[in-house]
Parts: C-alpha cells; sequence; structure tokens
C-alpha cells in the first residue's frame, strides 16, 4: 500500500511540475511576443545611405509643428489642425533655413525644445 501511495505522490509531483513549467513557457513566449508601443505622429529622418542612393527612414515622435501664417509663426499640435498658441516672431526676421523649415512645416519634439526655440527667437 505504501508503494502504491508513493507513486501516486510521484504522478502528481510530476504533473504539477509538467504543468508550471508550460505555463511558464507560455507566459514567456506572450510577453517576447508583444509589439513595441508606436507614436501616432513620426517624422522620417535619413539614417544611412545605401548602393542604390535611397536613404533608409527612422520614426521619432514630434508634438508640435511650426507654421507660417500671415508672416508670423503658429505653433500647431502634432495633428497640424489644432492652433497650440500664436506668436509675435515674424517669419521674415529669421534665416533663410530656418524660414525655409517653418514653411515646410518645422517639427518640434517636445515641449521643452518648442520653449526653448520660441524663447530664442522672440524680442
Amino acid at each position: 500500500m505504501k508503494k502504491a501511495n508513493s507513486i501516486r505522490l510521484f504522478f502528481i509531483v510530476c504533473t504539477l511540475g509538467c504543468c508550471a513549467a508550460y505555463g511558464g513557457g507560455y507566459y514567456y513566449s506572450i510577453q517576447k511576443e508583444k509589439p513595441p508601443q508606436m507614436q501616432p505622429f513620426a517624422k522620417e529622418e535619413p539614417l544611412q545611405e545605401t548602393e542604390s542612393e535611397e536613404s533608409a527612414v527612422v520614426l521619432a515622435a514630434y508634438e508640435y509643428v511650426l507654421c507660417e501664417e500671415d508672416g508670423y509663426i503658429i505653433v500647431y499640435y502634432a495633428d497640424r489642425e489644432t492652433v497650440h498658441s500664436t506668436t509675435d516672431i515674424k517669419v521674415g526676421m529669421l534665416s533663410e533655413e530656418l524660414q525655409l523649415e517653418i514653411m515646410e512645416g518645422k517639427l518640434i519634439y517636445s515641449e521643452g525644445e518648442l520653449y526653448n526655440f520660441l524663447e530664442s527667437h522672440s524680442s
């Protein structure tokens, strides 16, 4: 009788061990398969030149876009429709390079970067 009980106990322990190993492996595979979080708005930046001279791109999230309206800089949110703020900064007073960036929609990646830009270009 003792031998039968020890055999039953052995099988119960083995079964529980197998269930635990299977469950742990399943949990690990689920964690490994989660896709990375993507931001809804992204900028394409050249990463490197390939042999065919086409550039690879990297996606980086941005929060604001600087645009020109009636000669002044307007700050939009990343959706390019909602106005964050208007400024008294005249586009004509900026360098030609910066004017071109703003005409195309200069991308700003953080609130800190936005305030640094506005502070350095306002009078």
